[in-house]
């Protein structure tokens, strides 16, 4: 046993008494691994922001009465808990609180609690997550088999990621689904969505490593970032006919991904929007596109035909990187600049339709592609 003013250590258990004397990542290395069981004494009203973060192996968390906050990352990365039961009593729970807590089975939420932040039941890849349940007279949150809601349906909050059905029918009460709300969940083959919907979240549907299809509603207008990143056999992706945003690797690492087309109404491809999916054979960029950001299109192996819109004035460093199937490509009249690393890695280039007059040479090529690729330019045409 170790005592303190704050803590003390035995036999695996810790009993925290107060924060006073704080301990973090660091000050915890040479015993934290050690702890199976954590007390914490009544009259504790708050848990500090990281305080157990990496405890690895701690098993079960006995919470104090009178606790009204669990601040941000206080136990994330805890791998081994096997159930979350917050206290009644709790009224927040701060951002991704139990982040990584990948062996929790079931979560329990309390009349009590009124906020929970973003990622805050996050649990990652390997999450074993079955149900979350909330007590009936919550006024804030409430759940329908397993699946976590805001009391009026409106906003779906987490999908466990480990519930074992092949399809899922999100409620017509739904208006927005959360950040990361199926993230990982890799038993869902199709995911219906409502017509009524109207905003998706960061990595709403990130790491569905099962999901087929998917046909976005025409009342959303921005796809996030991470929207569908490492959707591995995604093989067709319907969005609707006009959107304000397309994210950064919002259509990245889909490495079925046969077909989708871009609608109009956003003025950047921003990076890696759609990148690493090698069985997409053409893309058409819409018209309303004027920069291809950097990255843009990495790493699309498969492309054979990108379609290049004439609103189109600047190409921006690695926009097609490795971009090794496609032979040729059209620049529009309106481009002002490329940059010297925007095809780097596109092996497989040959030809290059120049239609703007107002690039010269060919010093914008990088240098293994230049003498092997060749430029017609408009008054060759």
């Amino acid at each position: 046993m170790r005592p303190t003013g704050s803590y003390r250590i035995k036999d695996g258990i810790l009993y925290v008494n107060d924060f006073r004397r704080r301990f973090d990542y660091w000050s915890s290395q040479g015993w934290r691994s050690s702890i199976r069981l954590l007390f914490l004494a009544d009259g504790i009203e708050e848990i500090p922001a990281g305080s157990f973060e990496y405890f690895e192996n701690l098993e079960e968390i006995r919470f104090p009465s009178g606790l009204r906050c669990i601040g941000d990352s206080a136990f994330s990365e805890c791998k081994r808990l096997a159930e979350i039961d917050l206290p009644e009593g709790l009224l927040s729970l701060g951002n991704s609180a139990f982040q990584g807590a990948e062996g929790a089975r079931r979560v329990w939420i309390p009349q009590s609690l009124a906020s929970i932040g973003d990622n805050a039941l996050y649990f990652g890849d390997d999450s074993r997550l079955l149900s979350i349940d909330v007590n009936k007279d919550n006024p804030y949150f409430t759940s329908s088999d397993g699946v976590l809601y805001t009391a009026d349906m409106k906003r779906l909050i987490k999908y466990p990621s480990a519930k074992r059905k092949a399809c899922f029918t999100v409620p017509g009460t739904v208006t927005a689904i959360a950040d990361s709300a199926f993230s990982h969940s890799h038993y869902l083959h199709r995911i219906d969505l409502p017509q009524g919907l109207e905003t998706i979240e960061s990595g709403a549907f990130s790491f569905c490593t099962h999901l087929e299809e998917l046909t976005i509603p025409e009342t959303v207008s921005i796809i996030p970032s991470y929207a569908f990143f490492c959707c591995s056999r995604l093989k067709k992706l319907v969005l609707p006919s006009r959107i304000e945003g397309l994210g950064y690797e919002s259509i990245c690492n889909c490495s079925s991904l046969e077909e989708v087309i871009l609608p109009p109404g956003f003025t950047q491809l921003d990076y890696a929007a759609v990148g690493g999916d090698p069985r997409l054979k053409e893309l058409v960029i819409p018209e309303g596109v004027t920069e291809l950001n950097n990255s843009a299109l990495i790493d699309d192996t498969g492309l054979v035909r990108i379609v290049l819109p004439e609103s189109l004035t600047a190409i921006w460093d690695n926009a097609f990187r490795n971009c090794r199937s496609l032979r040729e490509l059209t620049i529009p009249s309106r481009v002002e600049y490329i940059d010297d690393e925007a095809f780097t890695g596109c092996t497989g280039l040959r030809t290059i339709y120049m239609r703007s007059p107002l690039i010269k040479g060919d010093l914008w090529l990088p240098e293994e592609l230049r003498g092997k690729v060749r430029i017609v330019w408009p008054q060759e045409d």
